[in-house]
């Protein structure tokens, strides 16, 4: 596994909700040093600590692995929601409603 590209994940969607390292540290109960080190890809969390942090920045597991699996199937998705991580709550809202309609629109034709 590409321990760099999960650390750039986790980064990214850590800035993304606005949180620091050493705020996910003291969500997740390790040191800021550490999560330093996942981050920049010299660590590879254990899986109760990648679960730990998956859930303290409140994004799915395939977000944080989407530049490592290998199949398709929710990459595009991930993609979408990763992008979607940046906005405002109020225009993540409002982009999940137009989805709605989007998918809504497509399944009646």
């Amino acid at each position: 596994m590409d321990t760099q590209k999960v650390g750039r994940q986790i980064q990214e969607v850590r800035k993304a909700r606005g949180i620091t390292q050493m705020e996910l540290a003291q969500m997740v109960d390790l040191s800021t040093k550490y999560i330093s080190n996942i981050e920049c890809g010299f660590k590879t969390p254990k899986l109760n600590t990648f679960v730990a942090i998956a859930n303290a920045l409140q994004c799915d597991a395939n977000t944080l692995l989407s530049d490592v699996l290998d199949t398709t199937t929710g990459q595009e998705s991930a993609l979408v929601s990763k992008k979607t991580l940046s906005l405002p709550i109020e225009e993540q809202r409002r982009l999940l409603r137009v989805l709605e309609v989007m998918i809504e629109e497509t399944r009646s034709i």
